[in-house]
């Protein structure tokens, strides 16, 4: 399995600069909570687990710079959900764990939001079938 933290990312969903949704993906920006070690920039597969529910809902997970669309050196989390993608905004507040499956790939500066796209759609992919895989459903398992 490609590398990936074998501990969780707590923290609260914050509203986001909304680029997500507007482009077809709609994200959930996590704040981590103080002293979680945030893992290296990347994209990555897991698990977004919401505290207040217990549900636990399959993921893409963006951590970087956003690089296509800023120039700054902050670190933002950013949380596809791909079965209640239509649901992000009802997250605003939540407390949530996400648990890493595998890494995708090292975050890149794209030239066009098309090929932002296009990568993002193939991330969703790979991140689809790592969730299928044996480590991915070992790992959704062990929240239970």
């Amino acid at each position: 399995m490609p590398d990936a933290p074998t501990t969780p990312l707590t923290g609260t969903v914050v509203r986001g600069a909304g680029r997500g949704r507007g482009l077809g993906f709609p994200t959930a920006n996590i704040a981590p909570d103080p002293g979680t070690p945030v893992p290296p920039p990347a994209i990555y597969s897991g698990w977004l687990a919401r505290r207040a529910t217990g549900t636990v809902h399959r993921a893409t997970i963006s951590i970087g710079t956003n690089p296509t669309f800023c120039d700054t050196s902050e670190i933002h989390t950013e949380v596809y959900c791909h079965d209640t993608s239509g649901e992000v905004g009802d997250l605003y507040g939540e407390r949530v764990d996400l648990w890493f499956v595998a890494r995708i790939r090292d975050t890149e500066r794209f030239a066009s939001v098309d090929e932002l796209l296009l990568a993002a759609r193939e991330d969703v992919r790979r991140s689809e079938s790592l969730l299928d895989s044996e480590h991915g459903r070992h790992v959704l398992a062990a929240l239970s």
